[in-house]
C-alpha cells in the first residue's frame, strides 16, 4: 500500500500507539482518571480586612464572626493537610482609621486581644490597611510584635512600623513566599507619615527577591481596592495566590462574599470583612510543579456559594417557624419544598473537575459561626478584655452625665414613672425581650462597653438621658424609646402633642435593628408582632 506524503505523519503516529498499547505503556481512551491526592500538600488559611472585629455584635445566636470561633475552626481541619500556613490581608486592628479620644483605651486594648488571637490561630504573615495605624506607627509596631507573625508592605516607605518586602516559609517541604503591598488611604488620605509607592513595581521587585530566595510557591498580600487587585494580577505574574483586603475599613458594616476568581494562572480570593468566613485554598503538588489548575469548578462558585448561604437561611428560618408555632402549615410547606428545590439545583452543579495530571488547587469558603467551637485560649482572652473594660469605663466616665433638658423640652422619665398610668402596656412589655436588655451586657461584662451600651438603655446620650455610666431608671429598651421622652407628658397627659403615640416601625430598624446586628433576612414587620400585643397597640 502506498501512502500520500501528508498521511506519513499520521501513519506512524497510530503504529506507535498501536504498539504502546500492546505493551500497556499507552492510556486507552475511556481509561479511569487518576484518583486526586487524599489529602492536600499545603493548606492556607485566609482572612481579610478583620478590621477589629473582635466577635459580632447582635441580638440573636450564631451571627456570623468571632475570632475564638474563627481560631477553632483552623485548629480542628488543620490536620486535612501535612502543613498549613494562615495570612491576612487588609486592616486587622481596628474597626476605624481614626478612633475618638475617649474610646482609644478600650479599642487599644481590643486590638491587643485580637494580634494575640492570630497569634495563637498561627498567623504567618499580614498586610496593613489604613486602620492599623489608627493610634500611630509605634503603636502598630508594637501590636504587629503581639502577632508573632511577619508584617509585610513592600511598596511603603516612612513610618511603616518596619514593615518588610517579603517573608519565605518553609512549609510541608516547600518554600512559600509571601510578599505584601498596600495602599492605606482613606478618604485618600494616607497615614500620618507613611507614603505609598507603585505596587506594580514593588510585586515585581518582591517576587525577583522571592526568586533568589527559592520560593517555589508565591503568595501576595494585597490591601487595595479590589478593582486595583484585579489590575495587578493582570499586570504581575509569577504569583500563584493573590489575597485581597480593603484599603481601609469603616464600621460594623459587614459585605457579602465575593467569589474566587482566576487571572491568567493566579488565584485571586478576597473573604468576607470581620472575620464572617475564612478562605481556604488547598493546594496539591504533582511532580514538583508548582503551576496550580483548577480543582475548584470556579465557574460554577458564584452559584454554587448563593445556594450554599441561601440554604443555610431558609433552614435557619424554617426552625425558628417550627419552633414558635406561628406559621400556617401550608406556608411551613411551601418553605420546606422551596429548601428540597434549592437543595436539588445545588446538587446538580457540576463537581469539580480534578485536572488528571499537574498541581491543582481547591478552594472554600467557611463561615465562622458557634458550632465550630471555642479556642479556650482565644476565649478567656475575650472575656478577660470584656472585664478590663468594664472595670475601667466603669472608672474613667463615672463623671459623664447627661446633657440638661433645654427649655420648652421633654427630658426622660423611666418606665416606672410610664407604668403609674399604662399598666397594660407595661405588663406586656415585661414580656418582651426588650425588658431585659441591660441584663444581657450584665451576664457578659458589657454593660460599660462603649460598643455596647446605647442599644441596650435608653435615651443614651440624649439630654435629660443616659450616658455609659448614669442609667439609672433608664435600663433596658423602654417606652420613652419609641414614645420619645415624656416628662412634659406627664405633667399634661391629655396634650397629644407632647409624645408620639405610634412610633414609625422604620425607628427600630435605623437605630439598632440593622446589620449587622440582625441576620440578613430580618423584617421590621415580622419584629412588629412581638413588640405589639394586648394593651399595647392591640
Amino acid at each position: 500500500m502506498r501512502l500520500a506524503a501528508r498521511n506519513l505523519p499520521l501513519f506512524f503516529a497510530v503504529v506507535v500507539c498501536a504498539a504502546l498499547l500492546a505493551g500497556g505503556s499507552c492510556k486507552r481512551s475511556g481509561a479511569p482518571a487518576a484518583a486526586p491526592p487524599k489529602s492536600p500538600s499545603l493548606r492556607v488559611y485566609v482572612l481579610s480586612s478583620v478590621a477589629g472585629a473582635l466577635e459580632p455584635c447582635g441580638c440573636v445566636k450564631d451571627m456570623l464572626g468571632g475570632i475564638d470561633h474563627a481560631a477553632a475552626l483552623v485548629a480542628k481541619t488543620q490536620s486535612a493537610a501535612p502543613a498549613h500556613l494562615v495570612v491576612s490581608a487588609g486592616p486587622l486592628l481596628f474597626m476605624d482609621p481614626s478612633i475618638p479620644e475617649d474610646q482609644r483605651t478600650q479599642d487599644l486594648w481590643k486590638a491587643k486581644a485580637i494580634a494575640q488571637s492570630v497569634a495563637d490561630m498561627g498567623l504567618d504573615a499580614w498586610t496593613p490597611g489604613a486602620n492599623d495605624w489608627a493610634l500611630g506607627a509605634d503603636q502598630l509596631e508594637t501590636l504587629d510584635k503581639e502577632t508573632k507573625a511577619a508584617l509585610l508592605a513592600a511598596n511603603l516607605s516612612g513610618k511603616t512600623a518596619d514593615a518588610q518586602p517579603t517573608r519565605v516559609v518553609e512549609s510541608g517541604g516547600f518554600k512559600v513566599g509571601i510578599a505584601g503591598v498596600s495602599v492605606p488611604k482613606a478618604a485618600g488620605v494616607e497615614p500620618d507619615g507613611v507614603k505609598s509607592s507603585d505596587p506594580v513595581a514593588a510585586l515585581e521587585r518582591a517576587k525577583k527577591s522571592l526568586d533568589e530566595q527559592g520560593a517555589q510557591i508565591r503568595i501576595a498580600l494585597l490591601s487595595v481596592p479590589r478593582g486595583e487587585a484585579l489590575r495587578l494580577a493582570e499586570k504581575v505574574s509569577g504569583y500563584q495566590l493573590l489575597v485581597v483586603g480593603k484599603p481601609f475599613d469603616r464600621g460594623h458594616g459587614n459585605d457579602g462574599p465575593t467569589p474566587p476568581v482566576l487571572v491568567g494562572d493566579t488565584l485571586v480570593v478576597q473573604p468576607p470583612n470581620h472575620l464572617q468566613a475564612v478562605a481556604v485554598v488547598d493546594l496539591f503538588v504533582r511532580d514538583q510543579s508548582f503551576d496550580f489548575k483548577d480543582g475548584s469548578g470556579l465557574e460554577n462558585s458564584e452559584r454554587r456559594q448563593s445556594l450554599e448561604g441561601r440554604i443555610e437561611e431558609l433552614t435557619r428560618r424554617i426552625a425558628e417557624w417550627e419552633k414558635q408555632g406561628n406559621v400556617k402549615a401550608a406556608d411551613l410547606k411551601a418553605r420546606k419544598a422551596d429548601l428540597e428545590r434549592m437543595k436539588s439545583e445545588l446538587m446538580k452543579i457540576a463537581a469539580p473537575k480534578v485536572p488528571e495530571k499537574g498541581s491543582f488547587f481547591r478552594y472554600s469558603l467557611e463561615n465562622v459561626r458557634e458550632k465550630a467551637g471555642e479556642d479556650p485560649a482565644v476565649k478567656k482572652r475575650m472575656d478577660a478584655y470584656y472585664r478590663q473594660v468594664n472595670e475601667h469605663n466603669k472608672e474613667a466616665f463615672k463623671d459623664r452625665l447627661p446633657e440638661p433638658v433645654a427649655k420648652d423640652l421633654s427630658g426622660y422619665v423611666g418606665v416606672e414613672v410610664c407604668s403609674s398610668c399604662h399598666t397594660k402596656e407595661r405588663a406586656f412589655w415585661n414580656k418582651t425581650r426588650h425588658a431585659g436588655a441591660y441584663a444581657t451586657l450584665v451576664k457578659q461584662y458589657k454593660e460599660y462597653n462603649l460598643e455596647c451600651v446605647d442599644c441596650h438603655v435608653t435615651g443614651y446620650d440624649k439630654p435629660g438621658g443616659s450616658t455609659v455610666t448614669h442609667t439609672d431608671k433608664l435600663q433596658n429598651v423602654q417606652c420613652e424609646v419609641c414614645h420619645g421622652p415624656g416628662s412634659r407628658h406627664v405633667d399634661d397627659p391629655k396634650n397629644p402633642e407632647l409624645i408620639r403615640a405610634a412610633p414609625d416601625k422604620s425607628l427600630c430598624a435605623g437605630t439598632c435593628h440593622h446589620p449587622p446586628h440582625v441576620m440578613s433576612d430580618w423584617s421590621v414587620d415580622e419584629a412588629w408582632k412581638h413588640i405589639i400585643g394586648p394593651g399595647h397597640g392591640k
